[in-house]
């Protein structure tokens, strides 16, 4: 039974593409001479909304009648870019009105038909009603579901059109059924809603008025009132075959899946070709790195990662439908950058106080050098705030060094060795490897052992650098390496007071730390970034109070001496540190975790000495706004 109705409805097809409108529908929509039924998908006159802050693209698939274009609608149609032409007609429908393509447009035929008895006279149908004649048009709309065959060309069809490289047209012959149908499924995968997605389909009525009069003129009366319903389209076709879609398959995402064969990233594609949303989930509450990179992938969404078979489209367009980003907003902008920056322009204090125990000089005699190594440990976690994810710093190493007393009122050191620092944060890791040269001088007004002094001190340091991050939402890890320098500078001015019982040495200085870091290409990830150069510089004052007790005896000859210190160091200027990268012609900005203005320290330590041998141990905690942590030395020396 439905054979005979579908050949009728390809019969009449071809005689409608006879009777072209003599002057175009003035609506705001492209309009064609030669093809009166050529639209956007994306609406009529203005771009439709779709689900989840949606709005449909303009350009980017084209409906239409048989392709017949004028001389200046062709010169139209090369405007528009259009790279892919689907004929959804049979051989007999296109061997009758060939397609007249845009200039560099592809051409293929998708034949949902299927039928090749096109070219009969349309008189020869044997329709006795308008019943009849809407009857064959509802079960036409019924196939598109139902028949296997079909389903196999809509398949076919759509998945082309998700890999089409630029804008594509699909027609047919009155651009009304199969387009019809076409352009309804597609505007449901955009997820416009259902009555806008009627009027759409009901539009064919405006835009081929012209032509259907002229058709209709032509016929005798009584053959023009049994096949006028097959002139246009009238709503219950199109709800026939959805009905007939909610019959089979429940709902339309099943059709495209078990009836059409879409897999879900195919039917992403075509989504992310023809929507652009206008916010993402959660993203107006975001604040900071997190909003940040919320941003970026808004953004994205105009670049060539959209609409396309990449796990950028795949990710996001998940995410639309799960409401939430699943935590990439947070992973996506390299927060662990600015993190390890951070931790690095704060090295060269670890640095300066692992060495100074022993860069005083103060125990040693006019003349005497003492040879000295220290091991260090270090912790520091930032918790998450508004503006970033929490980190945590992880650092060890070991420094060998000596110091000599010149005279009464002046003394040096110089050191070098390594620090390995891990930086961890909005699921990346830094890896910081610093090979590093210290050095450092005393002078004081009247001897070191008592009153005035001046100290200063240097740090010079190489860096290996080596990050991976992992994404999250199916979108890989971002690897990069890089290397630089690390530099620092110190300058104080303390007073040394022995006391009974006792020595007090305080101190208020001035330290600035540079951090130079090369930029360098992430891989490994289609969201990888182009990170820029790292050049960071932190300025702060310091102040800072030891206390050495006196030596208590121990057997065999051995003295403990045990020291408290309690520091303080305020950062001058921006404290801020932040890193910036670059995806696709877009930027994106991430702050650390860690913006204190203000660090405190409390330390203890206990020194034994047997003769020229030392050996000694320290432990400190560190705090300061939303950070906490642990740092801790052992230490040995001999002097000669």
């Amino acid at each position: 039974m439905l054979q005979p109705f579908i050949r009728s409805f390809s019969l009449l097809t071809l005689s409608i593409a006879a009777a072209q409108a003599a002057e175009p529908v003035n609506l705001d929509t492209p309009r064609l001479r030669g093809m009166d039924n050529f639209r956007d998908v994306a609406g009529t006159t203005t771009a439709y909304t779709t689900r989840h802050d949606g709005v449909m693209r303009a350009g980017v698939f084209y409906r239409s009648n048989a392709f017949t274009p004028t001389g200046s609608d062709l010169n139209t149609l090369n405007g528009l870019g259009i790279r892919e032409v689907f004929d959804l007609r049979t051989p007999s429908e296109i061997a009758a009105t060939p397609d007249t393509l845009p200039a560099g447009a592809n051409y293929r035929n998708i034949d949902i038909i299927g039928n090749t008895t096109s070219g009969a006279n349309i008189t020869t149908v044997a329709f006795t009603s308008a019943a009849q004649a809407r009857e064959m048009m509802l079960e036409t709309n019924r196939a598109f579901v139902s028949d296997a065959g079909m389903r196999s060309q809509f398949g076919v069809l759509f998945n082309e059109l998700a890999s089409a490289d630029g804008a594509a047209v699909f027609h047919c012959t009155a651009g009304k059924d199969r387009t019809g149908w076409t352009a309804a499924v597609l505007q449901s995968i955009a997820g416009v809603d259902d009555a806008t997605i009627m009027a759409n389909y009901l539009a064919t009525n405006d835009y081929t008025a012209a032509r259907m009069a002229a058709t209709l003129a032509h016929l005798p009366p009584g053959m023009a009132a049994i096949y006028q319903p097959l002139l246009g389209v009238e709503a219950s076709y199109l709800q026939a075959g959805l009905d007939q879609v909610v019959a089979e398959y429940g709902s339309m995402d099943n059709y495209l899946k078990q009836g059409l064969g879409l897999s879900q990233e195919t039917i992403y594609v075509l989504r992310g070709k023809m929507v652009f949303f206008n916010s993402l989930p959660g993203q107006a509450g975001l604040q900071g790195n997190a909003a940040a990179g919320a941003s970026l992938l808004q953004a994205l969404q105009d670049s060539d990662l959209s609409g396309t078979y990449s796990a950028y489209n795949y990710y996001l367009q998940s995410a639309i439908d799960a409401g939430s980003l699943g935590g990439v907003e947070a992973t996506v902008g390299g927060q662990v950058h600015a993190d390890a920056a951070s931790f690095l322009l704060r090295q060269t204090t670890q640095l300066d106080r692992a060495a100074s125990p022993y860069a005083s000089g103060t125990d040693l005699k006019i003349g005497q050098t003492r040879l000295w190594s220290t091991a260090l440990a270090g912790y520091l976690g930032t918790d998450g705030s508004a503006q970033a994810r929490s980190s945590n710093e992880h650092s060890q190493g070991l420094m060998v060094g000596a110091t000599r007393r010149f005279s009464e009122q002046f003394s040096a050191h110089a050191g070098f060795g390594y620090s390995q620092g891990t930086v961890g944060a909005a699921s990346g890791e830094a890896d910081t490897d610093l090979t590093f040269l210290t050095l450092g001088t005393r002078l004081a007004t009247q001897s070191l052992d008592q009153g005035l002094f001046i100290e200063a001190g240097a740090t010079a340091g190489w860096l290996d650098y080596s990050s991976k991050r992992e994404l999250g939402g199916g979108l890989g890890t971002a690897k990069g390496d890089s290397h630089g320098t690390l530099t620092g500078g110190s300058l104080a001015l303390g007073y040394r007071l022995p006391m009974q019982g006792m020595v007090l040495e305080p101190s208020l200085g001035l330290r600035i730390s540079h951090v130079d870091l090369s930029g360098f290409n992430e891989k490994g990830s289609e969201l990888a970034l182009k990170v820029d150069d790292l050049k960071q510089t932190r300025r702060s004052a310091t102040a800072n109070l030891k206390a050495a007790f006196a030596p208590v005896a121990l057997p065999a000859g051995w003295q403990l001496i045990p020291g408290v210190e309690v520091g303080y160091e305020h950062a001058l200027g921006d404290q801020q540190v932040d890193s910036q990268g670059h995806l696709l012609g877009l930027d994106i900005e991430q702050r650390a975790a860690f913006d204190n203005r203000d660090q405190f320290l409390g330390a203890v330590n206990l020194t034994a000495s047997l003769g020229a041998l030392s050996l000694g141990a320290e432990l400190a905690a560190m705090g300061g706004g939303d950070s906490h942590g642990v740092s801790g030395g052992l230490k040995a020396s001999y002097s000669f």
